[in-house]
């Protein structure tokens, strides 16, 4: 097999485990309310919602991704 079969059947390999893993997400998230941008003192986090912890995988990093359009 040449590179690119290779690397071909790799990333068919990750897209068919991605479908097959079930995507756990946090819901509603938003900017907690009570941050205040004047001083130093500890608020709470930044983001609050719902289900905050039922993405997180111990021992493996864990992204938060944030899209906008203007």
């Amino acid at each position: 097999m040449n590179p690119i079969s290779i690397m071909r059947a790799y990333l068919l390999f990750l897209l068919l485990l991605a479908a097959l893993v079930p995507a756990h997400a946090a819901d509603n998230l938003k900017l907690n309310p009570k941050l205040d941008y004047n001083s130093d003192s500890h608020d709470g986090p930044l983001i609050t919602g719902d289900n905050m912890d039922a993405g997180l995988a111990a021992g493996k990093p864990n992204y938060v991704i944030f899209y906008g359009e203007e």
